[in-house]
């Protein structure tokens, strides 16, 4: 009869045979038949899907090989279908959880998937090429074109993805890169470009969850750079900071039940369940929290051993294995030694599994090279002697035992499963009596060395130090533990709230601390809560003085006491006091004798030796801790909290005590700035927000185009809480409406200001932040501004104690860089002043762009704002003013109070009161308004007049004359700009205003009363030198103009005239005919020379007066030289 073998009866399932390709698989529903969910896949799916509501795009999935990310891809990528066989298959894997159809629906209609299998190649090539496909492939016509101009460095990749988001309103675009490491690959070998991805990157951060780019690897992004230059790898940290990095590590049992699914069999295995049972045991020892069926689990990996099953999850994620690809390569390969092979070679009917010792066998034939290179290289060689050692001295059943223990001993970390007496009988078939005699002998001839702490065996690594005894000599000398050291031991972990920030967005943690609990009570650090923690859970451990029957009614009389600054102190009992005491005791001595024993610098063995029971101690303190925390009986203000009943255990006891503790807290999701220290991206996003705040108030999204964080902020912080709304055609801030939990923070905020006195901002925030309330600092600024800008009509901002007109970036800048110096007063409204209010009104609205509402406040802030707007010299100047104004000006620059300005202030200073005061205010706001434009245009004036130049309507002429001339002016710099800026002059007080400080030195801004009169004689200078440029030109120019001067007297009693005149070249050239005829009238009459003059004197005083100018005819030079 033929033998029947294990091949005949055993197979490893085909989907498990193959990887998946996802640019190949994708719309294929074959290659996730079969896939299953682990819980790793689900909780990286759920965080990934979580943050990209929050606005994060970009995304890499990180683990080793095999652990399913292609094929979590490719279900994630089937589901955004929304259509056929495939989307149907991923449905029934992913439709249950919440965050996918959160994100894509229950139908997905709009969404575009571009799959891609990285390469060492080009990936912008190769993703414009994917995306064209992706885009050609969906029913319909294209949405967007591909760019005429392809870019390098993938520019129009990027865009085309942002105009297929914009094209699907109800959807957007998942971009998934599977082997993205191939691409790093290349980057590393200066290939490519890695900025690619950064832009790539960015674009998805922008796009508010509508672009969402994963890529996958098999290593951390920076570990491709390990080989290049610092700055190089720097780079490539700020790339991969715009990537949430999101870890896919297979949980030990989750390999487990993979093996279980991949190994198939149709032949029941009765006599494996008992070893089974055996091993899970063991390991639900070491190891709290294991599934409980997890000997199940095992006994379905048949004909693997269960404890090389509990290996396989281990040994796969090591360094050396991950060229292997995965385990599945090892069930599936046909490598000497390998499971396919004894599959083959073993008969069914002689009971062998696949044990521990065949393990060892298979890594030693195949991977014991790669093993030696690894950070195990120096570990395997030490097994691999005890093992020959064992070979020599014994027998075939004490090889198999050395190569177990080895092989456990190596590899086993993580998975609760260690070379105990039981685990090796169980391995090997063999009885425990048998197991430990050859057990005893390899000790003996120093192949093995029995941990007592572990009650297992390890191999022995050549060492002569009496660890046991140092540790038990410290241990007594110690005495007793003190409990600082014990919270120093055990480094607890905040307990975080997690459904409380689900639900109200805010993160929150309690602080978890060890105290004693001693007759006098707890001291003040006991109760103390560190800085941003929501409150603490303190686990007390009763002393020694103590008596236990008495201790659970101490413990509630001090729940009821301990509190401070409203945050909850919850104390609890631990139960396991006794094993956490011995635990940390022998951890605390375990560590004295690694950091006080010199002889442990020469002895490398002893150093691992107690390296290892200080990871063990540590292990199961952190077990003993969290036991004591799960189990401990709790008193909150008195009363007992019964974790046992709360599905989460500590962190749902937090989320309830949180959301009572802080009932008034305002719903704000945004990871952004609804934290306690926002990072420096944040915190540039809220600056960039309050300015634009500033200039686009009235706007939708404050006129933000495109997809910045500040937009996203703007968004998910104000519009969709009802604090920006539109009102008719325009955007505003308005209060939250009473059902709204921003209602509470408001009215609280009015209550602090009710007083009417000046409140610092930074007081204001101390009681937001304290219960019921518990505001993050990140979102209070924002909070601040939207709080003010709804309250405009009623609360007055002062900015270092000087009234603020408007909130302004002055103020944005003060309120994120120091609030202490920003203080609110509230203004209420005055009707008992109502007409005086309304003509006030009437009055600023002719002076300042937005008119005011009829409110003191409104009305006040519009005339301080009139008076800062002013130009600097009207601010300063007081000869031109009358006293009215002046006094009128300071009052406005220097306002505090708003009533105190308008109803005492101003009437007093204008002398007038009732009905003449708004009159008299809008003749002063009228001079001080026209006081600079006036100073400047009589400036002008008196320019022209020396310029010869006598219509002002028309400046054409003068601009005609400057520019023929522009150039020109010697050396003097400050006339050849004079004639420049004439050149140019459109007759605008700005202008002019140039022009006086070219001729001043100093702008205008920076005048005073006596600047003006000074302006007008350089200005008359500057004209006259203006007109010298033009008689005589310079050294290379010919003059412009033509000078005359007449000078005629007749007779004593008569007067005498003197006039000059300039006439251009052109003009006089018009003026020959008339010279002519003139000319020879003369010459008919044949008068003598002296009678001509005399009739060209009488004419000249006829028809011209004098001008009481000097003479401009002196010679330029001759002035140098004077």
């Amino acid at each position: 009869m033929t033998q029947a073998y294990l091949a005949d009866h055993v197979s490893v399932a085909p989907r498990y045979q193959r990887s998946v390709r996802i640019d190949a698989d994708f719309g294929q529903a074959d290659p996730l038949s079969g896939y299953v969910l682990q819980g790793s896949a689900r909780d990286a799916l759920t965080t990934t899907l979580r943050l990209a509501t929050n606005g994060q795009g970009a995304f890499t999935w990180t683990g080793p090989y095999g652990g399913g990310k292609s094929s979590l891809a490719l279900a994630l990528a089937s589901y955004s279908l929304g259509r056929g066989p495939a989307f149907k298959e991923a449905k029934q894997l992913l439709g249950d959880v919440p965050e996918v159809t959160a994100v894509f629906g229950r139908a997905p209609k709009d969404w575009l998937c571009v799959p891609l299998s990285g390469r060492r190649g080009d990936p912008v090539a190769d993703l414009r090429e994917a995306l064209a496909s992706a885009i050609a492939g969906e029913p319909g016509h294209a949405r967007t074109k591909r760019s005429k101009m392809e870019a390098a460095d993938g520019r129009d990749i990027v865009e085309r993805l942002q105009r297929e988001v914009e094209a699907r309103p109800k959807g957007g675009v998942l971009v998934i890169v599977d082997e993205l490491g191939k691409y790093l690959e290349g980057a590393a070998d200066h290939a490519i470009d890695i900025h690619f991805f950064q832009d790539l990157a960015e674009a998805a951060n922008r796009s508010e969850g509508r672009l969402i780019v994963v890529g996958v690897l098999h290593q951390a992004f920076e570990r491709y750079a390990d080989r290049l230059g610092q700055s190089v790898q720097d780079e490539w940290r700020k790339v991969q900071g715009r990537f949430a990095d999101v870890p896919i590590i297979t949980a030990v049992d989750e390999v487990i039940e993979l093996v279980g699914r991949a190994v198939t069999t149709e032949r029941s295995h009765p006599q494996s369940h008992p070893i089974a049972a055996i091993v899970a045991s063991e390991i639900a020892e070491r190891r709290p929290g294991v599934p409980k069926d997890l000997a199940e689990r095992l006994d379905d990996c048949w004909p693997l051993n269960p404890a090389a099953a509990a290996l396989l999850g281990p040994i796969t994620r090591r360094r050396f294995s991950q060229n292997e690809r995965s385990l599945f390569g090892f069930l599936a390969s046909a490598e000497p030694n390998g499971f396919a092979e004894f599959l083959q070679r073993t008969t069914l009917a002689s009971g062998k599994t696949f044990r521990p010792a065949e393990l060892w066998d298979y890594l030693q034939v195949n991977l014991e090279p790669a093993i030696m290179a690894s950070p195990d290289g120096h570990r395997w060689a030490q097994a691999a002697e005890a093992i020959a050692r064992a070979g020599r001295d014994g027998t075939h059943l004490r090889l198999q035992i050395a190569k177990t223990v080895a092989v456990i001993d190596l590899f086993s970390n993580g998975s609760g499963l260690a070379a105990s007496p039981r685990t090796i009988a169980a391995s090997l078939g063999h009885s425990d009596a048998d197991v430990e005699d050859q057990l005893a002998g390899l000790v003996k001839i120093s192949a093995l060395v029995y941990r007592r702490h572990l009650g297992a065996y390890a191999i022995y690594a050549g060492s002569d130090f009496d660890i046991e005894g140092e540790i038990e000599a410290r241990i007594a000398e110690r005495g007793r533990l003190e409990i600082a050291s014990l919270n120093d031991l055990a480094s607890l972990q905040p307990i975080l709230a997690k459904r409380h920030y689900a639900e109200y967005g805010t993160p929150r943690w309690f602080d978890a601390q060890i105290g004693e609990l001693a007759p006098q009570g707890l001291g003040p650090k006991d109760v103390r809560v560190s800085a941003g923690a929501a409150g603490k859970f303190l686990l007390l451990l009763p002393g020694i003085d103590v008596d236990p029957d008495q201790a659970e009614a101490s413990l509630i009389e001090v729940s009821r006491t301990e509190h401070r600054h409203g945050l909850p102190v919850i104390v609890g009992l631990a139960s396991n006091s006794a094993d956490i005491r011995k635990t940390a005791i022998e951890l605390e001595a375990a560590r004295d004798v690694r950091n006080e024993s010199p002889e442990l610098a020469g002895d490398a063995a002893a150093r691992r030796e107690i390296d290892a029971r200080i990871a063990h101690l540590s292990a199961q303190l952190e077990g003993l801790l969290r036991d004591g925390f799960e189990r401990a009986h709790w008193f909150d203000t008195g009363k007992p909290l019964d974790l046992h009943s709360l599905s989460y255990g500590l962190s749902q006891a937090a989320s309830d005590i949180a959301r009572r503790t802080f009932r008034q807290a305002p719903i704000v999701h945004s990871e952004l700035i609804n934290r306690r220290r926002p990072s420096s991206n944040s915190n540039a996003a809220l600056r960039a927000l309050l300015h634009a705040i500033v200039v686009g108030r009235g706007e939708q999204n404050f006129g933000i185009t495109g997809y910045p964080a500040e937009k996203g902020l703007a968004v998910t912080v104000l519009e969709r809480a009802g604090l920006y709304v539109r009102q008719g055609e325009r955007w505003d801030f308005v209060p939250p409406s009473e059902t709204s939990t921003f209602a509470p923070l408001w009215s609280l905020t009015d209550g602090l200001l009710e007083a009417g006195e000046q409140v610092g901002v930074a007081d204001i925030y101390r009681a937001w932040g304290e219960p019921p309330y518990g505001v993050q600092q990140g979102v209070m600024p924002l909070l601040l501004v939207t709080y003010l800008f709804s309250r405009r009509h009623s609360t007055a901002i002062y900015a270092k104690e000087a009234f603020q007109p408007a909130i302004s970036d002055l103020v944005m800048d003060l309120l994120l860089q120091d609030p202490d110096h920003i203080a609110l007063r509230s203004v209420p409204t005055d009707a008992a002043n109502a007409v005086a209010l309304k003509e006030f009104a009437a009055v600023a609205s002719e002076f300042v762009e937005e008119a005011p509402s009829e409110e003191p406040l409104d009305i006040a802030q519009a005339l301080v704002q009139f008076a800062y707007s002013l130009p600097n010299w009207s601010r300063k100047a007081q000869a031109t003013l009358s006293k009215q104004a002046i006094d009128v000006r300071r009052l406005l620059l220097d306002a505090d109070d708003p009533y105190q300005l308008l109803f005492v202030d101003i009437p007093e200073a204008l002398e007038a009161s009732g009905e003449g005061t708004a009159p008299a205010l809008r003749t002063v706001l009228s001079e001080l308004d026209h006081a600079y434009p006036d100073m400047i245009e009589d400036l002008k004036t008196r320019m022209l007049e020396g310029l010869k130049h006598r219509d002002a309507g028309n400046l054409s002429e003068l601009v005609e004359r400057a520019k023929r001339i522009a150039g020109h002016g010697g050396d003097d710099l400050k006339l050849r700009g004079f004639i420049t800026r004439l050149a140019k002059f459109d007759g605008s007080t700005q202008n002019m205003a140039d022009i006086c400080g070219l001729v001043m030195g100093n702008p205008v801004t920076t005048w005073h009363d006596l600047e003006p009169s000074r302006a007008a004689m350089q200005l008359s200078e500057y004209a006259y030198r203006f007109r010298r440029v033009e008689l005589f030109g310079d050294s290379d120019q010919q003059p412009t103009q033509t000078a005359v001067m007449v000078m005629a007297g007749v007779g004593s009693t008569e007067r005498s005239v003197v006039r000059r005149a300039q006439i251009a070249t052109e003009a006089q050239k018009r003026l020959e005919p008339l010279l002519d005829e003139i000319g020879k009238t003369l010459d008919a009459a044949r008068l003598e020379p002296d009678m001509v003059l005399a009739v060209i004197a009488e004419l000249a005083q006829r028809h011209i007066e004098d001008d009481g100018e000097r003479d401009v005819t002196v010679p330029i030079s001759a002035e140098k030289e004077a």
